[in-house]
């Protein structure tokens, strides 16, 4: 029995290292294209503006807001990496008695990563908490200082927790759709307690910490699960695989994996308004392959984000409405980044070499479609900086940030263009 759970620790420990391994060459492609470069200079901005905060917070800063905001992801998120494959049904189920020695090694890496990553953004809100607590600033329901901060902290643990067990239990819940409610109950649940420590008196926040943690109970105790979800663990392997080639395709062409389809009947009416013909055949198929593949999902959520960090910053009006300046740029930067990902999405199907499709004009139609869809992120961008400053009467950065998206939109499919080109020639 030992040996056998020996082998199962070394097939984990070869997986994890083959894996490292495979994204090496990536990850120095990635390191020669100056991406670091500029996320190094993101962060030296970050860095100079939220000391700048911490140092004169304003009176009315949403610090409590920020709070649910911030901590909520990094508390609820419990990624498990267990490198399994669908051959593993086959080959691993009939030794699935001893698998709680090959899962647990994929447990302590989740525990050790998502930890960190908890930590250090907790490190970093409680500094503010701290600064606008002591300024008399609004939104936080604990007392300032070290008491306040420490008690915060063991929430925190205790929400961290609950959330690795209760993701392990969601992962074992047999039908998709109770799996889906029951991951978006935790995780409104986390940020309706997260939201009563900050804001409610202590009794109060007590009374909602217990009311989360027995809805939870209950609804896990009442889920029918299976024992081992080796359907639903190789699914989530497979996902967290398709991020990985799709962030480092960005940069040189990695391999071709499936696409999941989404259907978003919200947004895939608009495929209807494209009219039928030679002249908008790729227009069709990269808007499609835009509203229905992960690529748009993950759009849909850096825009989402995006939207809602700039409006507080905005709304605040932090360092006079240029932290709202910021806010579009980073996010402006990433949502074009994970957009560039759409030119290689259909690079290797078979159907572009049987149909006779006019090849010449592939190059212009994908050039409006991702026109239009960068145009449709950032003015939603915009937008959520634009109407709260001009209100307030602040008419400068509103006006900066549209002048850098427009050139930015306007010399973008320049760029594209002799990057597509050069690509084509390669081949």
């Amino acid at each position: 029995m030992a040996e056998s759970r020996a082998e199962l620790e070394k097939l984990w420990r070869e997986r994890a290292g083959r894996f490292r391994r495979e994204m090496m060459p990536y990850i120095r492609y990635m390191g020669q294209s100056g991406f670091p470069a500029f996320l190094s200079l993101v962060l030296i901005m970050a860095v100079i503006s939220y000391t700048k905060l911490v140092v004169n917070p304003p009176a009315d800063f949403p610090i409590g807001e920020i709070g649910v905001l911030v901590l909520t992801p990094f508390l609820c998120r419990s990624p498990l990496r267990t490198w399994l494959h669908p051959a593993d049904v086959v080959y691993l189920m009939p030794r699935e008695h001893q698998m709680g020695s090959y899962l647990s090694l994929s447990f302590k890496r989740s525990i050790k990563w998502s930890g960190v990553w908890a930590v250090i953004v907790f490190l970093l809100y409680t500094p503010l908490y701290s600064a606008v607590n002591a300024g008399g600033g609004s939104g936080a329901g604990v007392e300032a200082g070290n008491a306040g901060v420490l008690l915060l902290a063991f929430v925190c643990l205790v929400l961290r927790v609950i959330n690795y067990w209760g993701a392990w239990q969601e992962r074992r819940i047999s039908w998709s759709g109770h799996r889906v409610f029951s991951r978006v109950l935790r995780w409104l649940v986390t940020a309706l307690v997260i939201g009563g420590w900050l804001f409610a008196p202590l009794g109060q926040a007590v009374i909602i910490n217990s009311l989360g943690l027995f809805v939870l109970g209950i609804m896990y105790r009442n889920a029918a699960k299976s024992s081992f979800p080796w359907e639903r663990l190789i699914e989530e392997e497979r996902g967290t695989r398709k991020r990985y080639y799709a962030f480092f395709s960005l940069f040189i062409d990695v391999p071709v994996l499936d696409n999941s389809i989404s259907r978003r009947p919200y947004l895939t009416w608009l495929l209807r308004r494209i009219p039928y013909g030679q002249h908008s055949t790729f227009v069709y198929m990269y808007a499609a392959s835009l509203l229905r593949t992960e690529i748009g999902g993950i759009l849909l959520r850096i825009a989402a984000l995006g939207c809602l960090v700039t409006y507080w910053a905005a709304e605040a009006a932090t360092l006079s409405g240029w932290s709202a300046v910021f806010s579009i740029i980073v996010f402006g930067f990433v949502y074009s980044v994970q957009l560039g990902a759409l030119r290689n999405i259909n690079k290797y199907t078979v159907w572009r070499s049987i149909y006779p499709l006019p090849e010449n004009g592939r190059i212009g139609q994908y050039l409006k479609v991702d026109a239009a869809a960068l145009a449709t992120g950032f003015v939603l961008l915009w937008l959520a900086a634009a109407v709260p400053l001009l209100l307030q009467g602040i008419f400068a950065p509103p006006a900066v940030a549209a002048v850098l998206l427009l050139l930015f939109v306007w010399r973008r499919p320049k760029v594209l263009r002799r990057k597509l080109l050069l690509e084509e020639e390669e081949e």
